[in-house]
């Protein structure tokens, strides 16, 4: 069952790096639970459809325009234990300035009937990010180019 959970997973990741919406809700218990770090702009627990909602559209808000091509590309590692699945991944942008952020974080998903019912993020350095968010929105032209 790990290697089918992994694979629920590995689908999750690609679905968020293509912007699939439609696949995640394919993925998504219709009573999942989203757990971010309060301290970060889209932060919090979110549950539910409406919530993968919610959380994606700020999380995109956040990220999108301070990634170039190739930062939306999150580098994931997968690793099944049971009915949980852990990934290593990267958070990645660049600002107008130029300055790069390429931090490390480990999330954790537990499936049940083939469906992702939980998830919870875990950022090395959420202290790192928020300087870099509130670095690039401070820029005069806040996209990068």
């Amino acid at each position: 069952m790990s290697d089918q959970n992994v694979e629920i997973v590995r689908r999750l990741f690609r679905s968020v790096e293509e912007r699939d919406l439609e696949t995640m809700f394919e993925l998504y218990d219709p009573r999942v639970v989203i757990r971010e770090a309060p301290s970060l702009p889209y932060g919090g627990e979110y549950q539910g459809h409406e919530g993968v909602v919610e959380h994606g559209l700020g999380y995109l808000g956040t990220w999108q325009p301070v990634q170039q091509p190739g930062d939306e590309a999150l580098e994931p590692e997968f690793a099944g234990a049971g009915d949980k699945v852990f990934v290593r991944w990267r958070q990645k942008a660049t600002a107008a300035d130029g300055t790069h952020v390429d931090l490390p974080a480990i999330s954790e998903y537990r499936i049940r009937d083939g469906k992702i019912v939980s998830s919870a993020m875990h950022h090395f350095d959420t202290g790192a990010i928020l300087q870099f968010l509130a670095r690039a929105e401070a820029q005069p032209d806040a996209a990068p180019g």
